[in-house]
């Protein structure tokens, strides 16, 4: 990791680097691809203020904290402010990952076994629509679409024809071709 050290008004000792160092390893279990840091230690007029930048590939993280006595109290400050943020980010991550497992497609199943319990006479209960996915309509040819079929892992694509203007539904085949709904 690269690690830029910067110091206005004032000299960046080795206690100061240590320092961040330490910080910087405890910020390991929240971001542990920390690409480069930036490390920037101004002494001004009334206090000492601490700056600092945070790369990692997909993430920038910015915490500053400021202090009137103490630069090691000013560095603590922004490196909560930097630990808040990196929290904030693995939980994000977290979050958006969940519904991606096993859990999704059980659902799934359960709902196909109700559409057919339905179909076959036996239960008599409401039918219910569930809303898997929602996606805007884009405009696009049927070339184009058969080549997003392609790309993409599902088995039909709703589409909004360019040369109809109509809204058109493109499916795989068993054989591997493609279908058209027009209507």
């Amino acid at each position: 990791m690269d690690i830029r050290f910067l110091g206005k008004n004032m000299t960046v000792t080795k206690g100061m680097r240590e320092h961040f160092q330490e910080k910087l390893d405890k910020l390991d279990k929240y971001a542990p691809r920390i690409v480069e840091s930036h490390v920037i230690l101004k002494k001004e007029k009334y206090g000492y203020v601490a700056e600092m930048t945070l790369l990692s590939k997909n993430f920038r993280a910015f915490g500053e904290g400021q202090d009137k006595e103490n630069i090691y109290t000013a560095i603590d400050l922004a490196y909560h402010r930097i630990q808040t943020q990196l929290k904030k980010h693995r939980e994000k991550v977290k979050s958006h990952h969940r519904g991606h497992g096993e859990e999704e497609t059980v659902p799934k199943i359960q709902t196909a076994r109700k559409i057919n319990q339905l179909d076959s006479g036996k239960s008599k209960k409401k039918i219910k629509v569930i809303r898997l996915e929602q996606s805007g309509l884009k405009p696009m040819s049927t070339h184009e679409a058969s080549l997003q079929l392609e790309v993409d892992d599902k088995d039909f694509l709703v589409f909004h024809n360019d040369a109809s203007d109509d809204v058109n539904v493109i499916f795989r085949l068993k054989d591997g071709h493609f279908g058209l709904i027009e209507p």
